[in-house]
Formats: structure tokens, C-alpha cells, sequence
């Protein structure tokens, strides 16, 4: 994952950030996971209570940096059941990508068992895929020119995992604020 150092700059937050949402991109960016791990859970937990659609996305996040700390068993879980949500609310394309992403960064840590669980996850549900309306935005697999983070949270983007407006303009999935196409 790019990361900006610290002391990055970030403009004015935008209306409705949690700093809690904020703090949690920072200890990743910084590597400190396990502070990371600690807020991403409380924040997937809070917002699947919640029934917000960004839970799936902190579940992931919450993953990610269990993974980092080699708690592997644990950081799974978070990566199944963030998957899982995007299954159940109908994500599919969501789902398809970000297990894509998520089986290549197992595969590059020789988690190879775990990138194969993720894989077998995502391959139950393609049907589904192929079943559901298409996303708006640029054609699947087209590299658009998005910053790595949001502007606001500091949340990392993947330009094919985003959900689009228009044509130039996606959601950031943690805080909902616009991600422009760069010039």
C-alpha cells in the first residue's frame, strides 16, 4: 500500500468525518497496526450495527492490518466477514474486486492457503456478478487517475473498487466525500 509519511497534508475535513475515521488511516499509514486493527473494528462494528454501507470497507481495513501484525487467523476473519457483507447487500462487483486485490496481497505475503480461502469465497458468488447492474464510471480494469488516499479521511483508493457518480467523479467508500479524476 503507497504511503504518504507522516505529516501529510490534508485539507479541511470534509462535512461529517469522524476524526476517529481519520486517526485510523493515520496509525495505518504510520504502521501502527494494532492501533489500526483496534479502531477499524470498533468503526466496522458501529456501522454494521448501524447498517451503514461503509462497514465492509472497515472490516477490510481492520483485516488488512491484523494481517500486518501476523494475526492472521484473526485479520481472515475480518476479511471474510467484510467480503461476506458486500455478498449480502448485493456488492457483487465490490466484492469481486476487492477479493481480487485481497487474494494478490495474500499471495505477495506467502499466504498462499488464505489467498485460496479468499479466492473460493469470491468465486461462490459469480454468478451473482453476472447477474447484477453493471457499475457506472470507467470501463472494468481501466487505470483512472485517482489519488492513492482521500483527501479527507486519508482512506487508501482503488480506482476499479470505487463507487462512481459520473465519469470523474467516484465516492471515497470510507467517508463518502468525492474523489475527482486527476488532470
Amino acid at each position: 500500500m503507497p504511503q504518504r509519511g507522516p505529516g501529510f497534508h490534508r485539507p479541511p475535513a470534509y462535512p461529517n468525518i469522524p476524526p476517529a475515521l481519520q486517526r485510523a488511516h493515520e496509525f495505518m499509514e504510520l504502521g501502527n497496526y494494532a492501533e489500526a486493527a483496534a479502531a477499524f473494528e470498533k468503526l466496522a462494528l458501529e456501522a454494521k450495527n448501524q447498517l451503514e454501507p461503509r462497514a465492509p470497507f472497515f472490516y477490510l481495513q481492520a483485516g488488512c492490518a491484523r494481517i500486518h501484525l501476523r494475526q492472521v487467523a484473526s485479520g481472515m476473519t475480518h476479511l471474510r466477514h467484510g467480503l461476506e457483507l458486500f455478498a449480502a447487500s448485493g456488492h457483487y462487483h465490490q466484492l469481486y474486486r476487492a477479493g481480487t486485490r485481497i487474494v494478490h496481497e495474500l499471495k505477495a505475503r506467502g499466504l498462499e492457503k488464505e489467498s485460496q480461502e479468499i479466492s473460493r469465497l469470491v468465486h461462490r458468488h459469480i454468478p451473482a456478478i453476472s447477474e447484477s447492474p453493471t457499475q457506472r464510471g470507467p470501463e472494468p480494469g481501466r487505470r483512472t487517475p485517482l489519488a492513492t488516499h482521500c483527501d479527507f479521511c486519508g482512506g487508501p483508493i482503488h480506482s476499479d473498487e470505487m463507487e462512481w457518480a459520473d465519469a470523474t467523479t467516484a465516492t471515497c467508500p470510507f467517508c463518502n466525500s468525492p474523489v475527482h479524476l486527476e488532470e
